[in-house]
């Protein structure tokens, strides 16, 4: 604040001296002692406060603006400042309030911005129009006379901000992922699963969505799910000829085994980190609900609506009519109609819009 309020009090204290002088030429000389202790003093304190109630004038006028472009009374909103465009986090939902000069660069993660005038993409030197997205590694600049809201789309971002900024807004329990955003259809699939300890992310702040789901994974969600019972885990003695010891998911493996929620792929094998068909994720999920959940899965939907009904494996045939039953899968519209993919690997977003509904529907 200091840096802006320099230049403008001493341009106020000019005028200010300027007058002094003329006031002083008029009624006689005016000593040195009087200038240094006095009338410069004075001088300097009333530009300063005068640079002050300028300063705060063009804020208020500034957040107002702001405030209406967000569509409200700024909520919890604050002035603040950046010197630089240095990435920080920022999380779902977080809104940016910047006003004209100010700049915003997306490393990381997925944003939006809403305007009333323009807003500058300086890396393609075009400009965005109000609800546009992002793109990652670009600098954008807010035009004149403009007063722009950027929202963070995604779970978590890294966005750099120069000049004075506003914010307000976010989600409740946002995710750490910034490959996931608010317009992904896993988007809400995706949190839940996180939110209630079931999926962890590939890392820290990538969830991963389109990567295959092993069965090792499965396998592991699922004693998520039944409460990660701790004595079941260190009771479980299944012994497979590719599980190791060591390995990270072999007692979740073994758990899953002995509680038959999960048989292996043959000749003693489990085949850990083999991906997991749509028919498969279900089979284990009927498994769960009814062997190990003890709840009724003899209701059954008739498949013959789907076009590829009768790719359906015959050991998958009842637990997939049980599935559609119940919501778990609904099928997808392809040129044939609605199809199931049984025999298709299902990816880390499926299975947790499975989980989802299976959870759901208990």
């Amino acid at each position: 604040m200091k840096k802006l309020l320099r230049p403008l009090a001493l341009v106020l204290v000019l005028g200010v001296l300027a007058g002094g002088a003329l006031a002083a030429s008029g009624d006689g000389p005016v000593s040195l002692r009087y200038l240094i202790q006095v009338f410069f003093p004075q001088a300097v304190q009333e530009g300063e406060e005068a640079a002050n109630q300028m300063l705060e004038e063009s804020y208020a006028a500034a957040s107002a603006a702001l405030a209406q472009l967000a569509g409200g009374e700024g909520g919890d909103s604050s002035l603040l400042y950046s010197a630089d465009l240095r990435p920080r986090e920022w999380y779902d939902g977080q809104m940016i309030g910047l006003t004209t000069g100010s700049g915003v660069l997306l490393v990381q993660g997925a944003a939006s911005v809403t305007h009333n005038g323009a807003v500058v993409d300086v890396t393609e030197g075009t400009e965005v129009p109000s609800g546009g997205a992002l793109a990652a590694n670009h600098r954008y600049l807010v035009g004149e006379d403009t007063a722009a809201i950027f929202t963070v789309q995604s779970g978590w971002a890294q966005v750099g901000v120069q000049g004075s900024y506003t914010l307000s807004g976010g989600a409740e329990n946002p995710t750490p992922f910034a490959d996931v955003k608010r317009s992904d259809w896993y988007y809400d699939p995706v949190s839940y699963v996180y939110g209630n300890h079931l999926f962890s992310g590939m890392s820290e702040h990538a969830f991963g969505p389109g990567e295959p789901m092993t069965r090792a994974m499965l396998v592991t969600v699922l004693y998520q799910l039944a409460g990660a019972p701790q004595d079941e885990l260190a009771a479980a003695g299944a012994q497979l000829t590719d599980v190791a010891d060591g390995a990270w998911y072999a007692s979740y493996v073994r758990w899953a085994v002995d509680h038959g929620i999960a048989s292996g792929t043959g000749n003693g094998a489990f085949s850990p980190d083999g991906q997991v068909t749509r028919e498969q994720v279900v089979v284990m999920l009927y498994s769960f609900a009814g062997g190990y959940l003890g709840l009724n899965t003899d209701l059954g939907a008739d498949l013959s609506a789907f076009s590829d009904a009768g790719q359906v494996s015959s050991w998958a045939v009842e637990a997939m009519a049980w599935a559609v039953d119940r919501g778990v899968v609904s099928g997808s519209a392809d040129a044939g109609g609605l199809s199931l993919n049984p025999g298709r690997s299902a990816n880390r977003a499926e299975v947790a819009a499975m989980l989802r509904s299976f959870a759901e529907s208990l």
